[in-house]
């Protein structure tokens, strides 16, 4: 099943639309994604709470975690390991190979491939498809592909005014 996150800030500031196999909207990410310290949350269209992902803070090894409504707590935890970029998904036994910063990534269970992220850059925007296997891992990869997108992708940054720094050295 192929799901689209349409990562632009066109009409819906602050939300992130998911759409599913058939084009039509079936979830929506809210939360921001400029701060890995906040709580991303993933919503159907009936506007009920499907889960949220959130920074645990938990031990030497930089962790969040995944809370899905009637399923156990997964932690996403960083492989450290300066030749390769894993990361491995607990409770489900799920690797992460690929490139964050390319934007494309496996999700492994053993030598299975159970879903696929990459980035593709659109007219609007950016837009993340993500191929799932498994009907119960939908939840659990749309809100790791955004994890990864907080990684990877730079927030706009606005310029302030008035310019700071800037002294007019003409006297008054």
């Amino acid at each position: 099943m192929q799901y689209l996150l349409h990562l632009n800030q066109e009409k819906a500031y602050g939300q992130i639309p998911v759409t599913g196999p058939n084009g039509k909207v079936q979830y929506i990410v809210r939360g921001n994604l400029d701060n890995p310290n906040h709580t991303v949350y993933l919503y159907n269209i009936q506007n009920q709470e499907i889960g949220r992902l959130f920074f645990d803070g938990a031990g030497l090894i930089e962790s969040f975690s995944i809370d899905v409504v009637n399923h156990s707590l997964v932690s996403v935890k960083k492989v450290n390991s300066q030749l390769t970029n894993l990361f491995f998904v607990t409770r489900l036994n799920y690797l992460v190979t690929g490139s964050i910063k390319k934007g494309t990534y496996t999700f492994r269970s053993g030598l299975k491939n159970v879903a696929s992220v990459k980035t593709i850059i659109g007219h609007s925007g950016v837009d993340l498809v993500c191929e799932i296997l498994r009907p119960e891992d939908i939840p659990f990869i749309l809100l790791i592909s955004v994890l990864f997108t907080q990684w990877h992708v730079t927030p706009l940054r606005l310029p302030t005014f008035p310019p700071i720094g800037r002294f007019s050295t003409e006297p008054n």
